[in-house]
């Protein structure tokens, strides 16, 4: 184990070491076994801004009229399929987003971009090692992830993405409050260019669930990725990474919702000295159904009442 990794268990063990029952053996984390199937969400997201006869306005102070007229929109979707042991889990997922950007200038040639394009494979292994009975319950253990990046569509004059990442550290899932924080320290083959190139680095991210009620929810996603060692060309080499994602749900049908969100993203070149960000703000319309459910079900016996 690493140092971080040493004094997050002592971080814990601290915490919640003054009530042995709050830390269980693995032996006794029945809740789930078996397969665990669905899409966590197929999200189709708009934000549009649309501006006419804005030229008499141009030189007012006034910045409502000072833009073209935009229309983004973009789509993404989450999917698993987990299986739950009794002392691991392996957690497949695949992810992918695709966005454009249509822009309309007066007078002049419509401008389309493809804002968004990633496709995501991915499967780990996570050991259990402990339980937690505290803070909603969750499990905590070491794991080891692989997966591939791709798109859907090659771009002109680019090549087409394709990265093979391997990481291990150690991770905390399954929560009520808290779905996953982990910390690893990884590598990367990546074959976009010409010549393949290598990255090593470390990874901290986390989901965060608050549900106000059966019916809202407050999600969140947060990864921080800083690079150690790569080596790409110079005018290419990243040092650091940060997303963020979060949305408000409201489910409005069975399984659909819908949901405000804010998307940020900002990425730091080695030998760049300003920061690249984008910043998307609009509202979702979600779907999302589990298939199968791994979470055991209670056996209820027939009630019986004594009078006294």
């Amino acid at each position: 184990m690493t140092k971080k990794q040493i004094y997050a268990f002592l971080f814990f063990v601290f915490a919640y070491g003054q009530d042995d029952t709050k830390i269980q053996s693995i032996n006794t984390d029945l809740t789930r076994e078996g397969w665990d199937i669905g899409f966590d969400h197929i999200n189709l997201n708009f934000s549009s801004t649309s501006i006419k006869n804005h030229s008499p306005y141009n030189k007012f102070s006034n910045t409502h009229f000072k833009g073209n007229s935009q229309i983004i929109a973009e789509a993404s979707l989450l999917f698993h399929s987990n299986y739950y042991a009794q002392n691991f889990v392996i957690f497949n997922t695949i992810f992918g987003e695709y966005g454009r950007n249509i822009i309309y200038p007066e007078k002049q040639k419509i401008i389309d971009n493809t804002t968004l394009d990633k496709i995501l494979f991915s499967t780990d292994y996570t050991q259990k090692v402990w339980n937690f009975d505290a803070m909603s319950g969750f499990s905590i253990g070491p794991y080891v992830q692989f997966y591939y990046q791709t798109q859907l569509f090659k771009q002109k004059d680019i090549n087409r993405i394709n990265i093979l990442h391997l990481g291990s550290g150690m991770k905390l899932f399954d929560g009520i409050y808290i779905k996953s924080f982990y910390i690893n320290f990884f590598g990367e083959q990546n074959f976009t260019y010409a010549s393949p190139v290598q990255n090593l680095g470390y990874n901290i991210g986390t989901t965060l669930n608050y549900p106000f009620n059966d019916t809202t929810k407050l999600t969140s996603y947060i990864n921080f990725k800083h690079y150690l060692y790569n080596n790409y060309p110079t005018n290419y080499k990243p040092q650091y990474e940060f997303e963020l994602k979060t949305r408000l749900e409201t489910a409005i049908f069975k399984y659909f919702s819908v949901a405000p969100f804010i998307n940020f993203y900002l990425l730091k070149g080695q030998t760049i000295k300003n920061v690249a960000t984008n910043l998307m703000i609009g509202i979702s319309l979600s779907y999302g159904q589990i298939y199968k459910d791994s979470r055991k079900k209670e056996n209820k016996s027939p009630k019986t009442s004594q009078k006294s």
